[in-house]
């Protein structure tokens, strides 16, 4: 005597073959479901005005020569220090790959907001790499 009856319908259609994803597809996944999920990787920023997740990858900062006149530091004409930050976004996202020179703005309206000159982006599986400039004055 069992416990409890169970009755199941097998349907009249024959099971669909499994397909086994390719290296392409779990990477696509990956994209999603790891790179870009903001409880283990991403963030929410405002980029050129549009909220997305991002990956952002500081980088080291190059400081410029510069010169103490009258008390202060002076470098007119390269800055203090110049910044290459990494911005990984989606393609989708994002929308049409900018051109290089572009100023792109970071959390426009808040007190983070920092502009950037977009020095070069390349495109691999739906994601732009962006390597971005900014030199403080």
């Amino acid at each position: 005597m069992a416990l409890f009856e169970l009755e199941q319908e097998y349907g009249t259609e024959a099971p669909a073959e499994f397909v086994r994803p390719t290296f392409k597809d779990c990477v696509a996944a990956d994209i999603d479901l790891a790179f870009f999920n903001a409880d283990e990787h991403a963030e929410l920023h405002t980029v050129d005005g549009k909220e997305m997740l991002i990956v952002w990858e500081e980088d080291l900062l190059r400081q410029h020569n510069a010169h103490w006149e009258a008390g202060a530091k002076q470098n007119f004409d390269t800055g203090l220090y110049t910044a290459h930050p990494i911005l990984y976004v989606k393609v989708e996202d994002y929308g049409p790959k900018p051109k290089v020179d572009k100023l792109l703005v970071l959390d426009a309206g808040t007190k983070t907001q920092r502009t950037f000159s977009i020095k070069s982006c390349e495109e691999e599986s739906g994601v732009y790499r962006m390597t971005l400039e900014r030199t403080r004055q």
